[in-house]
């Protein structure tokens, strides 16, 4: 019973996902204090080189982990499909679309966090092009893949607007 609890918890991002209104876009702001742990732990690392190494390390962890919770918690709690309050691969797709984006300074983390959330939510609610097609999938990989495919894209978007502008 307490892996049950422990999965819901991690699966709907600490009850986020089972807000009753808009859960994604919920759990995607529910991201925000982990991005801005990521770049709180990053003055530790001797450069940026080793910190985005580690920021790529701590995404393939946090995707093997959502891919597993999000499994269990379509199979084991709420026995469907893709079910709405399950948005830990939101979590992993915004964090997706920030990778790289190293921002110093308080306006620059507003920037980043809005353009990063905006391009995220985007992609995410329209799933353009191969982000509805890699939703075949089955079980937590389906869960996962579409936000993890939109964060990649997202980071490509949200890269070229940086290196334009900031």
């Amino acid at each position: 019973m307490k892996n049950i609890d422990f999965t819901r918890m991690l699966a709907t991002w600490f009850w986020l996902g089972e807000f009753p209104v808009a859960p994604g876009t919920i759990g995607t702001l529910g991201a925000i204090p982990l991005y801005l742990f990521l770049l709180y732990i990053k003055k530790f690392f001797p450069n940026v080189l080793v910190y985005n190494s580690f920021y790529f390390m701590f995404l393939m962890t946090f995707f093997a982990v959502a891919v597993y919770t999000s499994n269990r918690a379509e199979k084991e709690i709420f026995k469907k499909k893709d079910p709405q309050e399950v948005v830990i691969d939101e979590v992993l797709g915004f964090l997706t679309t920030l990778f790289l984006i190293n921002p110093f300074g308080v306006k620059e983390i507003i920037w980043a966090l809005v353009l990063g959330f905006t391009i995220f939510r985007i992609l995410d609610i329209t799933k353009i092009g191969p982000i509805y097609k890699v939703q075949c999938f089955g079980n937590g990989m389906g869960v996962v893949l579409d936000d993890f495919l939109a964060g990649i894209i997202g980071n490509f978007i949200l890269t070229c607007i940086w290196a334009t502008f900031f």
